[in-house]
């Protein structure tokens, strides 16, 4: 009984300090889910799904009564958060990986829900070099034609960052490099509106957040942001991560508050916060040649 008392104890201590520190997403805004991989195989890294478990997510949301958002509608309904958008829902990709183009495309096209792909400008085709191997097999990003194809079927495009730098532990001219450079190739290349950025590991502070703004982004998504998650703060919008570790109850548990809401949020803070080694033990890649980047061709994607 001790222990189960201890338990408790410790669970209510725990759930105090969770309300004083970030508490329940506003409820009248808009939520926002975040995935990167799809995958048949077993990656040894989380940040993945199956297919059929990102279709099963997908569904179970659709017939639980939320509304999948496009971005333009997404950013509107910012600007009066009302009771119209608690069950809405904007989906997002960090990363456009290939396997969105592959796998998650064609799930999203066949039930017509509009998505959003956040772009690393400098890794288009190319394998994800910028993150630990760890002698981990590597993933290729999605080429400029993949990306091309998703937004002429309407998928809406946002940066990521040129190389996926962790932009808090940049000098000014490589934050500005890093933003602005981005945004141009992802915009000239695909002649897409650029309007959202996605801090990479989902780390920003305020210096980073006035250089999005400078740099001409409408708004700024992290993942789980710092401080009281009832204020939406276009600079430092919350997404929820969504992990191979979640069956698709849990994904409507992250969007909706409830018993075991913030133990999900808890559970997705802890492991986010895993992501900032990423940074630390990686050294910065070099960026790929000018040739590379211009991404005027399918040849430069590949």
């Amino acid at each position: 009984m001790s222990i189960f008392m201890t338990v408790i104890g410790a669970l209510a201590v725990a759930y105090a300090v969770w309300r004083l520190r970030h508490g329940y997403p506003c409820r009248d805004a808009p939520r926002a889910l975040c995935f990167h991989k799809l995958s048949r195989r077993f990656c040894w890294e989380g940040t993945w799904t199956t297919p059929a478990r990102f279709a099963r997510a997908l569904d179970h949301l659709w017939e639980s009564g939320w509304r999948f958002l496009s971005e333009a509608e997404y950013l509107s309904a910012l600007e009066a958060p009302s009771e119209q958008w608690a069950r809405a829902v904007f989906v997002t990709f960090d990363d456009a990986y290939a396997s969105v183009y592959e796998e998650a495309f064609p799930i999203l096209r066949a039930r017509a829900i509009p998505f959003h792909l956040f772009v690393v400008s400098d890794y288009a085709g190319r394998a994800n070099d910028w993150d630990l191997g760890l002698g981990r097999p590597r993933h290729r990003h999605a080429t400029w034609d993949e990306l091309r194809e998703m937004a002429a079927a309407g998928a809406t495009v946002g940066s990521h960052g040129a190389s996926h730098a962790d932009l808090t532990r940049l000098d000014g001219p490589g934050l500005r490099d890093e933003l602005v450079r981005s945004r141009e190739l992802i915009a000239s290349s695909l002649g897409v509106a650029v309007r959202t950025l996605s801090y990479p590991f989902g780390r920003s502070n305020a210096r980073v957040r006035a250089a999005a703004r400078e740099a001409g982004y409408a708004a700024a998504f992290s993942l789980y942001p710092r401080g009281r998650s009832d204020r939406v703060d276009r600079y430092a919008l919350r997404r929820d991560a969504v992990y191979i570790i979640d069956p698709a109850g849990s994904v409507e548990t992250k969007l909706r508050p409830g018993p075991l809401f913030w133990l999900e949020d808890v559970k997705c803070r802890a492991i986010n916060a895993v992501a900032v080694l990423t940074p630390l033990l990686k050294r910065r890649p070099r960026a790929p040649d000018r040739a590379r980047r211009s991404g005027g061709g399918s040849t430069a994607a590949r």
